[in-house]
């Protein structure tokens, strides 16, 4: 049975989810700085503006020490470093314990995909939450979709495109060349080119081009490919 507290925080969220809603205009979040040099404190204050968009049930704690906050999701503690800019994460990386953050809320990812630091995060399996996108997009979704690719979005690729990603388990590498791939799956000239080229840009990296050469596959996403490909009954040794 749910208590009044639990109704009452509902209920707040639902209200926060309606507000979040509306159009976005000069200054309604109580922060007319256009984006420009803001502050960590003013992430802070951005973020808890929109959190439930997020899909974030509550903000739990806010520290003054590594990592900055702590929110509710679900039946799950979440750890949140907040940054103005992605690259200030710098500043942890080899003085903290990067396993104990789960996401980074900055206002812009202003990183290439092979940045030093970029690796760091992907090694960690730590998420980006970018602000500067969602706050430009002139409208707040009611509940932010997951940057994390989920079974569900594995499941609704196409044949070629899952076999294009077991290509890299089954191969037992990291990176493939565009030859090696169209091998694999059999599809070579510009129909590979629309099979490799069109993975989900709104989301976290599954497969990406590199800049030496090839394509490297994101090695996080492993069981989730072998369980799909399994279940669909793509390759008989799955």
């Amino acid at each position: 049975m749910e208590t009044n507290e639990s109704i009452s925080l509902r209920q707040q969220n639902a209200r926060l989810r309606k507000a979040v809603k509306d159009k976005l205009g000069p200054g309604i979040w109580g922060l007319d700085k256009g984006g420009e040099n803001l502050t960590h404190e003013e992430i802070v204050f951005l973020f808890a503006r929109v959190f439930p968009a997020f899909g974030i049930d509550y903000i739990k704690e806010i520290k003054t020490n590594y990592p900055d906050c702590i929110c509710v999701k679900g039946d799950k503690d979440i750890r949140i470093e907040f940054e103005p800019l992605l690259s200030a994460f710098q500043d942890h990386i080899n003085k903290d314990d990067l396993s104990k953050c789960q996401y980074i809320v900055c206002w812009m990812n202003d990183l290439s995909p092979y940045h030093n630091i970029q690796e760091e995060i992907d090694k960690n399996n730590i998420t980006i939450i970018e602000l500067k996108q969602l706050y430009e997009e002139g409208r707040v979704r009611s509940r932010y979709k997951s940057l994390e690719w989920s079974k569900k979005d594995f499941e609704r690729l196409g044949t070629n495109k899952l076999k294009t990603l077991y290509a890299f388990i089954d191969l037992n590498k990291d990176r493939l060349t565009k030859a090696e791939i169209g091998d694999y799956i059999g599809i070579h000239g510009r129909g590979l080119g629309g099979v490799i080229g069109t993975f989900t840009k709104n989301k976290d990296w599954v497969v990406r081009e590199h800049p030496s050469g090839g394509w490297e596959f994101n090695q996080k996403y492993k069981q989730e490919v072998i369980e799909t490909v399994k279940k669909f009954k793509l390759y008989k040794n799955t």
